[in-house]
């Protein structure tokens, strides 16, 4: 099973993957540069998997709109991930919404850092 990383930047992705196989051996990291994609994998196809690492601003479907559209569905996985924001957003608010969004489990700021690393290794990541 892959755990995965939806943004739409490649670079970032690229980057962001290798930061998280490097520092956690045991994830496999598939990047989605569409949220539409990833969503379709989780609901309509029924893919599984244990983390996802969301990015907020995306074209055509927002980090936002990928977590109300999996609260809408009436076709929730039956194990669900722990989802992490990875954001470069500055705006309070958006921290603030993670923290209190019944799918998010944390909120990280890109590029992901020594600090954003410890962290998860301190949490499920390590469980894996």
């Amino acid at each position: 099973m892959r755990d995965w990383l939806i943004d739409d930047d490649n670079v970032t992705n690229m980057l962001n993957r290798y930061y998280l196989e490097v520092h956690f051996p045991q994830l496999k990291i598939e990047l989605f540069s569409k949220a539409k994609m990833a969503l379709d994998d989780l609901i309509v196809n029924g893919k599984e998997t244990d983390f996802i690492f969301l990015d907020l601003n995306m074209p055509e479907m927002n980090g936002w709109e990928f977590l109300d559209a999996i609260a809408e569905s009436a076709a929730l996985p039956k194990r669900f991930p722990k989802i992490y924001i990875l954001s470069s957003s500055l705006d309070p608010a958006d921290r603030e919404r993670a923290e209190t969004h019944q799918f998010v489990a944390g909120f990280l700021s890109k590029p992901l850092e020594s600090v954003a690393l410890e962290f998860l290794s301190q949490v499920d990541i390590e469980k894996k």
